[in-house]
């Protein structure tokens, strides 16, 4: 292996860095996206129980205790329960704009290698017939097959190594792609449902308190409604009593 590389020359120490840098990229995003996933369906299901039932410190602490972009963008919105619905929504979207960089961070250098890595395979063929004719008498036909034949196969080696390298850079970026799409639609889905989730219930709990004081004034209108007759009743024991002039 290490002669091959020898063979070939720098360049082929340039596609390894390359390489060796995309392969990086692909582990800590693997990883990255293995700790932040969260079944968004049972995430959900469960905060709607508890934003309906009311608890939303308990709703609050229990988005606090996981990690992840979806529940920093929940977070956020939970935080602040008493702004309007077109507010609350807004909260959210900037929230979610916020993670879209740490969901998508490094992903693009993928697409960086898989460009750089066949220009240098191209490149370090280039370089390698160039500085094979460059040589004296080559030209005049003087190389012995044996030459010509390794500096061929230094050259094809070299474009084959950058292609070969580029392959799974492209496929993993495609793969990384998708998954941080799904991610970015989670995270959208989960604020905006909590969003309407909040200002659901707090209008179910202003009907209700709505309707409980509509009940109340009515019950108080009758309590307040029978007693307005009792002095009309009283009146004629008072005009029933005598007055000390009559007396005398």
């Amino acid at each position: 292996m290490y002669d091959m590389i020898e063979t070939m020359g720098p360049i082929a120490w340039l596609m390894i860095i390359c390489a060796a840098g995309a392969l990086a990229v692909v582990a800590e995003r693997l990883f990255y996206f293995h700790r932040v996933n969260i079944n968004a369906e049972e995430f959900l299901r469960g905060l709607s129980s508890l934003l309906r039932s009311g608890q939303y410190n308990e709703a609050l602490h229990e988005v606090r205790l996981l990690p992840g972009p979806m529940a920093r963008v929940v977070e956020a919105v939970l935080s602040r329960p008493g702004l309007s619905r077109a507010e609350l929504r807004d909260v959210a979207m900037e929230a979610a704009e916020l993670e879209v960089f740490r969901v998508e961070r490094h992903i693009r250098s993928l697409m960086a290698s898989t460009t750089v890595l066949p220009l240098l395979g191209i490149l370090g063929t280039v370089l390698a017939l160039v500085k094979f004719y460059e040589q004296p008498g080559i030209t005049d036909g003087a190389a012995a097959m044996p030459e010509v034949a390794a500096t061929l196969s230094r050259a094809l080696l070299l474009s084959a190594t950058g292609i070969a390298l580029a392959i799974p850079c492209y496929l993993f970026y495609t793969y990384l792609v998708a998954r941080a799409r799904k991610t970015v639609n989670n995270i959208e889905r989960a604020g905006l449902e909590c969003v309407h989730i909040i200002c659901d219930a707090r209008d179910r709990e202003a009907e209700a308190a709505a309707k409980a004081k509509s009940s109340t004034c009515r019950s108080g209108k009758c309590k307040l409604d029978a007693p307005a007759a009792a002095p009309a009743a009283e009146e004629p024991e008072a005009a029933a009593e005598p007055t000390p002039e009559a007396a005398e």
